[in-house]
């Protein structure tokens, strides 16, 4: 008893050296979620890179555009979701099919030691960064044999359990990209009374969206979100958002939408 007490104690320990760590990090590598007062489609994803980091928003690059052609069509192929929903909500544009929208990271500081270009922040941290790639990449395992791993991953768990607690009670469609993001909400353990959760969405890497395999689970993702915006707007059907040239108008954004 004597000696899982004090495993207990040092696990105890390494998590809130984490936690410490974590809120150093924040100061300069925080890329916030997008979470609006009337988001209903959330979309849970892994982490911010290089491209997140310089926007401040989450998928706010390649996998980015690849969820705006799927979600709004081809005219929006070129535009990260991340910079359109973040667009909305700061000049408060009040589009129905991106004020539906929120996006949450599992993560808010990356995970990939590569987006911390400070050499400075490796040589303080390189074993916490160390820990955050591994967990990142082994995310097929619910427990490590190493000590660290464990208390990384269990602050990262109380962490996004919280956020998730934060939406418990609003109506939402929850839709985790990526067997990373699935394995975390599990986890979380949180699962609001009005909540759907769309299951087996990959993550929009690497096209993954366009893949034949996802079709069905993509098109159940559009469903959804028509079916939200028609609710956001307040009119009685949805409106086929992919058959227009924009989500909610007729004109395409600025190349730079998020700025």
């Amino acid at each position: 008893m004597a000696v899982q007490d004090g495993r207990a104690r040092a696990a105890e320990d390494l998590k809130s050296l984490f936690v410490e760590v974590r809120q150093h990090l924040m100061q300069s590598y925080e890329v916030p979620d997008l979470i609006g007062p009337k988001s209903r489609l959330i979309f849970l994803l892994e982490s911010p890179h290089v491209q997140e980091l310089k926007y401040r928003a989450p998928v706010a690059g390649a996998s980015g555009a690849t969820m705006s052609k799927h979600l709004f069509g081809e005219a929006y192929a070129k535009f990260p979701v991340g910079l359109l929903v973040k667009k909305n909500l700061l000049e408060q544009k009040n589009r129905p099919s991106l004020d539906c929208i929120g996006l949450m990271n599992v993560s808010n500081i990356p995970l990939q030691p590569a987006a911390y270009r400070d050499r400075s922040v490796h040589e303080q941290y390189g074993d916490w960064l160390s820990a955050l790639a591994r967990i990142r990449e082994d995310n097929q395992r619910d427990d490590y044999r190493d000590p660290l791993l464990n208390a990384v991953q269990a602050a990262m768990v109380e962490y996004l359990r919280d956020k998730l607690l934060a939406l418990a009670e609003r109506p939402c469609v929850v839709v985790p990209c990526g067997r990373f993001a699935q394995k975390f909400f599990r986890l979380a353990g949180v699962m609001g009374p009005r909540w759907q959760v769309i299951h087996g969405v990959p993550h929009p890497s690497y096209n993954a969206w366009d893949r034949a395999q996802y079709q069905s689970v993509i098109a159940e993702v559009q469903r959804a979100l028509e079916q939200l915006r028609a609710a956001t707007a307040g009119v009685a059907a949805a409106v086929n958002l992919r058959a227009t040239a924009s989500p909610d108008s007729q004109s395409a954004p600025s190349p730079s939408p998020g700025s």
